[in-house]
């Protein structure tokens, strides 16, 4: 939809007429030499673009009107009224008499009058500066820029002419004006252009940096054709007037279309920060600019101008001015920064209780209010007047109620202090007031806490006598019961003792009756082999019966040494090649050594251990593999691993089941106890290796791998390990 629907053709395309306008002038000036009618004819051309210009500017100007920058644009627009009635004025004069005006005259008078309406514009253009040092280094700014364009005026045009003596100097005045003011309005709107934040206002603005731009390339040409005094008139520096025009007015269309049509949003933070970058180093590039003029002009002519000296003194302090300020401005921003970040509430009032300063805790919590006192928002016990009095003097803090923006009031501590400036005969004073709203409430909560807590503490005095009461009585129970304990382990102790004495001595008695019982047989069997075979046969079961008591006589009578601590070890080094081939040779039957794989490396080192016992557990173990595994292989290895000796035997019998594997190593435990075994035994063989092993500093334990045979390990410290 045109933003411009309901207003003429000629007024939202008039930049197009115009502009085409100025190009044809401008190749007519090309194409042609110097004349009256040409002259003539720039000037009306000026008088029209001039007054249409100045016209769509004006019906622009009404969509600004709300606006913070509509004065400023206002003034825009009257400085295009001054400088049309020049114009206008100009071409009257032309038409009565025939000639131009010369300077000075009326014309020259509302030239300065359209300058300083337009100074005024670009000079009061809002702009956010927030704080007073804000303000007043932007003034200093200004006032370097302006001074700086003045002294460069001074040295390069006016002071040049004065001493050639070329121009008197009041009319020196009226030819320099205009270039000179052109340039001030240039550096000024680039100034404004760098500052502001909205896109469409910053184009605006750069429409005004090109118009004033074109006005000061016709000002120059138009002064130099006078000074030359050549005529002026009907020439580009007409048609350079003329597209200045165009370009204000060219600024007004782009603020109207701005606030016709949705925002665009802000510059962003990158760009901005550039354009202040280049705005804060204006006013120092046009100073060095200025002395730096100074300095090479003292060096091609050999002579100080104190004029220009006096002009690179006066921006040299005020720049030392404008640092200053710059570091007053640093200072009271990171002031500013700290008291509207706290959450407290924070304003300075007069002696009569009236707000000058808050800080947005407190607007945000009272309300945004421009009168605002003290008595308004804040309710005490004491009288208000009383305590702004005592302020005065001492300071006052003490707690109030604080009427916030929803009519209602909330509990704060309010602390007032004096603030004495020499140069001013009233006390100010400075106001905190924190909100103490969550305190209660944390109060209140820590109090129902405490009533809670002195009811647990009743509850917890009555539970815990009932548990002294209760405790007492188990405790009477608990010590009748440890009494009784101590009496049945004493019993136990003493019967544990009578059964090893008992087993000791009945294995003792054992052992010589099946010693001769065992000779006897072997006495008969070796002296009279005219036997009958089966009286043979039974006297060989007797006997292989007999020796299998003896050893299981050997057995207990072993154990019960080995838990009474009285069996004697003999630890020294032994082989376990040489070991594992005594223990094969106990069995003798060929048919069941040839199941066992030995896989022994011939130099591995000797282990400590006693003999007897290494043999003992040696034998237990491949016995146990050859009843419990009756088929397949059984393999015997040995590895040296951390400067011990670990021996397995395999074999591939049914296996121990997990739960099972620790139990084995128990005195009398067998995986069948049932009296239908068909495999005889007395569960003692590997509760035998287990102490054997462990009084020899070794560890015995069984492998994992039930359902796939029995693997079980033991290992004792070689013989190197005990010698370091």
């Amino acid at each position: 939809m045109n933003t411009f629907s309901g207003r003429s053709q000629f007024v939202s395309r008039w930049p197009i007429f115009l502009v085409s306008a100025v190009l044809l002038f401008c190749l007519w000036v090309l194409l042609t030499s110097p004349s009256l009618s040409r002259a003539q004819s720039a000037v009306w051309l000026g008088v029209f673009v001039s007054l249409a210009a100045t016209l769509a500017a004006m019906i622009y100007l009404r969509d600004l009107e709300g606006q913070d920058t509509f004065r400023s644009w206002q003034l825009i627009v009257i400085t295009m009224w001054i400088w049309t009635m020049a114009v206008g004025i100009v071409a009257l004069v032309w038409i009565l008499t025939s000639s131009p005006l010369t300077s000075p005259s009326i014309v020259n008078l509302l030239e300065l009058a359209g300058y300083l309406a337009a100074f005024t514009a670009l000079i009061a253009y809002p702009i956010f500066q927030p704080e007073r040092f804000g303000r007043l280094r932007a003034g200093l700014d200004m006032a370097i820029l302006i001074i700086s364009i003045l002294a460069l005026a001074w040295l390069v045009l006016i002071e040049p002419i004065i001493e050639a003596n070329i121009m008197l100097p009041h009319r020196l005045f009226w030819l320099a004006l205009a270039p000179v003011a052109d340039s001030i309005l240039l550096v000024l709107a680039f100034r404004l252009a760098l500052l502001v934040r909205e896109p469409v206002e910053q184009r605006a603005l750069l429409f005004l940096v090109i118009g004033f731009l074109f006005l000061f390339i016709s000002d120059v040409s138009s002064s130099y054709l006078q000074l030359q005094r050549e005529g002026a008139g009907g020439g580009l520096g007409d048609a350079s007037w003329m597209l200045g025009i165009i370009c204000m007015g060219l600024a007004l269309r782009t603020m109207s279309l701005g606030s016709l049509s949705a925002g665009e949003g802000s510059i962003t933070e990158k760009v901005q920060q550039r354009s202040l970058r280049v705005e804060q180093l204006l006013p120092i590039i046009f100073t060095y600019i200025v002395v730096g003029f100074i300095v090479v002009d003292w060096r091609i002519s050999g002579e100080i101008n104190w004029v220009g000296i006096a002009w690179a003194a006066i921006l040299i302090l005020l720049l030392f001015a404008r640092q200053g300020v710059i570091g007053g401005q640093q200072e009271m921003r990171q002031y500013a920064a700290l008291i509207n970040a706290t959450s407290d509430m924070a304003f300075i009032c007069d002696g009569q209780g009236r707000v000058q300063f808050s800080n947005p805790s407190l607007r945000s919590a009272v309300g945004e209010n421009d009168d605002l006192r003290i008595e308004e928002f804040v309710r005490m016990d004491v009288d208000i007047e009383h305590v702004i009095a005592e302020a005065k003097h001492t300071g006052w803090s003490g707690e109030v109620s604080v009427l916030d923006a929803a009519e209602s009031y909330f509990p704060a501590l309010l602390s007032l202090q004096p603030l004495r400036d020499p140069r001013r005969a009233e006390i100010l004073l400075a106001g905190t007031a924190h909100d103490l709203t969550a305190i209660r409430k944390r109060e209140d909560e820590l109090r129902i806490a405490l009533d809670e807590i002195d009811t647990a503490r009743h509850e917890l005095a009555e539970l815990n006598q009932e548990l002294e009461n209760k405790v007492q009585d188990r405790t009477i129970e608990l010590e009748k019961t440890v009494s009784d304990l101590e009496k049945l382990n004493q019993e136990l102790t003493t019967l544990d003792r009578l059964k090893s004495e008992f087993v000791a001595l009945v294995s003792h008695e054992l052992r010589a009756p099946l010693t001769n019982i065992r000779g006897g047989i072997e006495v008969v069997l070796s002296g009279t082999p005219d036997l009958p075979d089966s009286a043979n046969e039974s006297l060989k079961l007797v006997n292989a019966e007999t020796v299998r008591l003896s050893r299981f006589v050997e057995m207990i009578l072993d154990l019960s040494a080995l838990e009474a601590g009285r069996f004697h070890l003999e630890i020294g080094p032994v082989h376990i090649n040489e070991m594992i081939g005594v223990v094969l040779g106990r069995f003798g039957n060929h048919e069941v050594t040839k199941r066992i794989q030995i896989d022994i490396p011939k130099d591995i080192p000797a282990v400590m251990a006693d003999s007897s016992a290494l043999e003992s557990i040696c034998f237990h173990l491949i016995d146990n593999s050859l009843k419990y595994a009756p088929d397949g292989e059984i393999r015997i290895s040995a590895a040296l691993e951390s400067e011990m000796i670990y021996v397995r035997v395999e074999d591939e019998g049914p296996g121990i089941p997990a739960d099972e594997q620790e139990s084995v190593f128990d005195m009398f435990h067998r995986l069948d106890a049932t009296d239908a075994r068909e495999v005889y035994g007395h569960g003692l063989g590997l509760p035998m290796v287990a102490r054997l092993v462990q009084a020899m500093g070794g560890e015995v334990g069984i492998e994992e791998e039930y359902k796939h045979g029995v693997h079980i390990w033991f290992s004792l410290p070689t013989a190197r390990s005990e010698a370091n």
